[in-house]
C-alpha cells in the first residue's frame, strides 16, 4: 500500500498491447527531425478530455492557453523551480516528495507550510489537487490561493491525480496561478510513457517550450497517451471502480478518498506509510484490481 500507482486495468492493458502492434500506428513516427505533430495533438486532446469530466467540476482552464507536452508532471515542477530559483519554495507536508528532493539538489530554499498565513512576499508554492496525501482538497487549499493572490506569490497547481478522482471542485481562476500540470501515469498503467502536459497563463520561453517547438519531445508518450484519451474518458476509472473502492475500504476499516487509488486511516498499524500528517495515505490500487477481478 506504499506509493501511488494506477490500477492495472485488464481492459486498458489489453487495448494498449493490441494498439502498439498495429503497423499503421507507426507511420510517420520515426522521423529524423522529430516533428510529427503528435505533441500538439496530445496537448489539445488533453484539454478536451479534462473539460469533458462529468464527475468533477474544473473551472478556469481557459485562462491557460499556452500548452506544452512534458515528461509527466515532474518536468513542469523543475522548470517552475528553475524560473523562481531566487524565491523561497513552500510545500504542504505530504505532497509529492520530489519537490523536496529537487529543491535540495538545486540548492533552493524551502520550508513546509503549516498555515497559509505564513506565506510572504518572495515565496513560491506548488500544491496538488486532489492533494497527494489526502486524496481530496487540502483544508488549506483555498486559503493558500487567496493569500498567494493577495501577495502576488507564484503558484503551480499539480493535477496529476485528475482522471481517477470524483466529486472534486477545482477552481483555477486565482490570479496567483501561473500554470497547471496534468499527466496520465496515475490514471492508466502508462507511467513509464511519461505523458504529461503543462498549461501556462503566460507563455514562458524555457527548455520545455523550446523542445516542443522543435520536435524534441516524447512522441511515444504522445502516441500512447492519445490512444488512452480517445478510448477512455476522464471519468472512466472513477465510474468503473468507485463501488469496488468503497468495498475494499469497508473490508480494511479505512476511509475512501475522492481519488480511487487512495484510502486514509489514523490506525497506528499503518504508521510506516505516514507522510507527516495526522492521517496516513494508503494506495489500494492492487486491492481494488483483485476485488474487481474476483467479482
Amino acid at each position: 500500500m506504499k506509493g501511488a500507482y494506477a490500477i492495472q486495468d485488464l481492459e486498458i492493458t489489453a487495448s494498449l498491447q493490441q494498439y502498439v502492434t498495429k503497423p499503421e500506428v507507426w507511420n510517420n513516427f520515426f522521423v529524423a527531425d522529430g516533428v510529427t505533430g503528435l505533441e500538439k495533438q496530445f496537448v489539445n486532446k488533453m484539454r478536451e478530455w479534462i473539460s469533458g469530466s462529468a464527475e468533477n467540476t474544473l473551472t478556469g482552464l481557459e485562462n491557460f492557453q499556452h500548452g506544452t507536452m512534458t515528461h509527466g508532471t515532474s518536468e513542469a515542477f523543475q522548470m517552475f523551480m528553475m524560473r523562481h530559483h531566487d524565491k523561497n519554495f513552500r510545500f504542504l507536508k505530504g505532497d509529492f516528495m520530489m519537490h523536496k528532493v529537487a529543491s535540495n539538489v538545486m540548492g533552493n530554499k524551502w520550508k513546509w507550510i503549516l498555515d497559509a498565513n505564513e506565506i510572504t512576499v518572495g515565496d513560491a508554492v506548488i500544491i496538488s489537487i486532489p492533494f497527494s496525501d489526502f486524496g481530496t482538497t487540502h483544508p488549506q487549499h483555498i486559503k493558500l490561493l487567496e493569500k498567494c493572490s493577495a501577495l502576488n506569490v507564484p503558484v503551480l497547481i499539480d493535477c496529476a491525480y485528475f482522471g481517477m478522482c470524483y466529486d472534486m471542485e477545482i477552481n483555477l481562476n486565482y490570479k496567483c496561478i501561473e500554470e497547471v500540470t496534468f499527466s496520465l501515469g496515475k490514471t492508466f498503467p502508462i507511467i513509464g510513457s511519461r505523458c504529461g502536459v503543462r498549461y501556462q497563463r503566460t507563455e514562458v520561453d524555457d527548455a520545455v517550450t523550446f523542445a516542443n517547438q522543435h520536435g524534441i519531445v516524447n512522441n511515444f508518450g504522445a502516441l500512447v497517451g492519445l490512444h488512452c484519451l480517445e478510448q477512455y474518458s476522464a471519468d472512466f476509472i472513477a465510474i468503473k471502480y468507485r463501488a469496488v473502492q468503497q468495498q475494499v475500504c469497508d473490508d480494511l476499516g479505512v476511509d475512501p478518498t475522492n481519488c480511487i487509488l487512495f484510502a486514509t486511516s489514523n490506525d497506528d498499524k499503518y504508521s510506516g506509510y505516514n507522510r507527516g500528517n495526522d492521517t496516513t495515505r494508503l494506495c489500494i490500487s492492487k486491492l481494488i484490481q483483485d476485488e474487481y477481478e474476483r467479482r
